[in-house]
């Protein structure tokens, strides 16, 4: 139906107006387009749709449309840091979060019941390789580490079980490693890996040797794994074992940042696969690591908009098996985050803090991704600056009549 020559009935219940459309799963980069929004689905993207068609229009010009954002790494379950989902997701563009390793395959049910199952967030989980998850004292237990009953937690629960977590282990050897490695080839899934090098397992061994392609380094800018050596030279393994398949990705944190390592990085051309916070209580509170800040991170060292959206959208979807997921496309999910990229004139006008075995730094800059609305499945969850909603003047006069 043409919108011209159709009645100015309202078919879209949103219409974000004239927003730089970044959807890297259709090619979408930076451009101005209309974003439609009908039910929980997407119902049009295009250069221009008529506002008369739109129940509700929130003009979104000079702002960023992204797809609502995937966290990869964050922490909602199994230890006293963790945090709730919705607070600090959907405040922050985040529609989808993976917890990294907070339940094991004996905790996973509980994990579902009292947070999966009562979040507005998706939440799925990577499943610690330890049956207890970080529960108690976290990922110590050997005897515990079971790649058969992992396995069939995951067969069990693939809608919302994405892979393996492995982090922690204060003991030498692989045998962790190599079980939950064994577990995500059993389930066609894949092992996310925080393991901070000891003499016994040094990390060359562990990527070129015991990781399988696809599978994840998080934390990979952290001062603990050390991707540079004193000259500042990012160590040839991390190459060859991004060669062999291996992704990196951020999982920020309170201590796994550093600014120095970071840039040195991605001056030599190795940028992060993925986008994530390794959200948690600290993490916030010391460095606010969400997922807009950490992609100002990202900006900041030189990654451009499009690779920082891309990393924090349709890679993250494809890398838990959610294409679905991390796009705009017509008919698809409603999962919309609206950023804005707010500006100072002074270079040091706004502050960056990283982290690691030195304390905090603070990196100054004059740019830093803001969330401004967030979409969940067509409904609007957040709303900083009531874009979406009708002006208070037209505030419904009461009668003075008691209820």
């Amino acid at each position: 139906m043409n919108e011209e020559s159709a009645s100015n009935r309202p078919i879209y219940d949103l219409l974000l107006k004239g927003g730089l459309v970044y959807d890297p799963a259709n090619g979408i980069q930076g451009e101005r387009r209309d974003v439609a929004v009908s039910g929980r689905v997407i119902a049009a993207v295009e250069p221009y749709i008529n506002p008369s068609l739109a129940r509700r229009v929130a003009d979104v010009s000079e702002m960023i449309v992204a797809p609502g954002l995937i966290d990869l790494h964050a922490h909602f379950f199994g230890y006293e840091g963790t945090i709730q989902p919705d607070p600090l997701c959907l405040s922050t563009g985040v529609t989808t979060a993976v917890d990294a390793g907070g339940s094991g395959h004996l905790t996973f049910d509980r994990f579902n019941e009292e947070v999966i199952s009562r979040s507005m967030t998706r939440v799925f989980a990577l499943l610690n390789i330890s049956g207890e998850g970080m529960v108690g004292e976290p990922e110590q237990d050997l005897e515990g580490m079971s790649r058969d009953l992992t396995a069939a937690k995951i067969a069990q629960r693939p809608d919302l079980i994405v892979g393996v977590k492995v982090a922690h282990y204060g003991g030498p050897g692989w045998e962790p490693l190599d079980r939950g490695v064994a577990a995500a080839k059993d389930t066609g899934t894949f092992v996310m890996v925080d393991q901070t090098p000891i003499a016994s397992r040094p990390m060359d061994q562990m990527m070129l040797k015991h990781l399988e392609p696809g599978d994840v380094v998080t934390h990979c800018y952290a001062e603990s794994k050390p991707m540079t050596d004193p000259q500042d030279k990012v160590r040839d393994y991390f190459f060859k074992a991004r060669q062999r398949g291996i992704q990196f990705d951020v999982g920020h944190g309170a201590g796994s940042f550093s600014w120095r390592i970071a840039q040195a990085a991605i001056d030599q051309d190795f940028p992060p696969d993925t986008i994530s916070t390794d959200l948690h209580r600290s993490s916030y509170l010391v460095n606010q690591a969400t997922m807009p800040e950490t992609m100002s991170k990202m900006l900041i060292a030189g990654v451009s908009m499009e690779d920082v959206v891309e990393m924090s959208t349709w890679r993250s979807a494809q890398k838990i098996g959610h294409p679905e997921l991390g796009t705009l496309s017509v008919a698809g999910i409603a999962d919309v985050a609206v950023l804005r990229l707010a500006k100072t004139h002074a270079e040091d006008g706004l502050g960056f803090t990283d982290n690691g075995s030195s304390g905090n730094r603070v990196r100054k800059a004059n740019q830093r991704l803001e969330p401004e609305i967030t979409i969940r499945g067509g409904q609007v969850v957040w709303d900083r600056n009531g874009r979406t909603r009708d002006d208070w003047i037209h505030t419904v006069t009461q009668d003075g009549r008691l209820p």
